[in-house]
């Protein structure tokens, strides 16, 4: 019988899958695509920890700073940290990762239905028009922000935000975050350069009309769309686990969801050679980067609040450009927030000028 059905050949599906092929584990990944990697729907905008993990053979770029701009003017953050990966290389490098430790892998093949019965889960999958039942002692559900699996397991749906991305012919080597609460009702626009291009996405309500507005006088190469999830974290039920996006390893603040897919998977591992359950499983996660995310969720709502008085909080953020370089983090936004926060009773009467500048008709 197999060990472990993985539902997914995305980084978490084939990070997770390598780890337990190494570990003496037999190890089948199915896939609906007809190639790993592609479409790609992911930025791929990380932290440094995240290269130390997949390689440097994978950056493409290595932005040196970020310009957030706002109605009430724009704010500058610079990083070392930055880098930019190269997405459909690193899901095929994952998946080919996975394949050399001893894990399977079928393409164009899609899961369908699963049940948990005395400790095996059976599940149906479809190749074409066949359509088999296999028998396995663990499946993981690493199968994206829509996931099947977690359905199937009775976790509720996350929220789901509707993201569009042009790549458009323009090099640059800067970070750009718009944010206009008139526009995009629950989210942000961004410019992310990828070597001789730049990704120009938006996501949430209002991201067509700001995508036509940024990409309006460029060389459009690509079009590309995706979706961004914001919900609880679901590490799993029984003998089924979930990683990724589909266990809700997305931060709400930035959509990111990479450094999640790969930390979920090295969570699980270790919850697995501790002979482990889902429980394991998620007490592990909400030790470590689940805690993350539920802070992303917090502080989410509060900028659907709080953001649209950017003559507010602008002026106390660039008070405070020093403080928020130092504790900036791709993986772990919530620091440069929580820092903004825990500094605004200083900084509010060193920017009360221009505070009221910006709320002067």
């Amino acid at each position: 019988m197999l060990d472990f059905l993985v539902v997914g050949a995305g980084p978490s599906g084939s990070y997770v899958s390598a780890l337990l092929a190494h570990m003496g584990f037999s190890v089948m990944i199915v896939d609906p695509k007809d190639e790993i990697g592609i479409p790609n729907h992911c930025s791929g905008l990380v932290d440094r920890r995240v290269v130390d993990i997949v390689g440097e053979d994978l950056v493409i770029d290595r932005p040196s700073s970020a310009t957030v701009f706002t109605p009430s003017g724009s704010l500058t953050l610079k990083s070392e940290r930055m880098y930019v990966l190269d997405r459909i290389s690193l899901d095929r490098k994952l998946a080919e990762k996975a394949q050399s430790e001893g894990a399977t892998l079928q393409k164009r093949t899609k899961l369908i239905a699963l049940k948990q019965e005395r400790g095996v889960v059976v599940s149906q999958i479809k190749k074409g028009s066949s359509i088999e039942s296999i028998e396995s002692r663990y499946v993981i559900g690493a199968d994206g922000p829509t996931s099947l699996v977690r359905r199937l397991l009775g976790f509720p749906r996350p929220k789901v935000l509707r993201s569009i991305q042009y790549d458009v012919r323009k090099k640059s080597h800067s970070v750009a975050i718009h944010l206009d609460r008139r526009v995009l009702k629950d989210f942000f626009a961004w410019e992310i350069p990828h070597d001789e291009e730049t990704e120009i996405g938006a996501s949430g309500q209002g991201s067509l009309e700001m995508i036509s507005l940024l990409a309006q006088n460029e060389e459009i190469v690509r079009k590309r769309g995706g979706v961004i999830p914001v919900g609880d974290v679901a590490p799993g039920l029984g003998n089924c686990f979930l990683v990724g996006d589909a266990a809700g390893m997305n931060k709400a603040t930035t959509g990111g969801g990479l450094y999640g897919s790969l930390v979920s998977g090295n969570a699980l591992a270790t919850a697995i050679a501790k002979e482990g359950d889902a429980r394991e499983y998620g007490k592990l996660l909400l030790k470590g980067f689940g805690r993350e995310i539920k802070r992303s969720i917090i502080i989410r709502n509060v900028l659907d609040f709080a953001e649209k008085y950017y003559g507010l909080w602008i002026p106390m953020a660039r008070r405070n450009v020093r403080g928020i370089n130092m504790v900036g983090d791709v993986d772990y936004p919530s620091k440069a927030f929580l820092y903004l926060i825990a500094n605004a009773p200083l900084s509010f009467p060193l920017a009360l000028s221009d505070i009221v500048k910006n709320f002067s008709p």
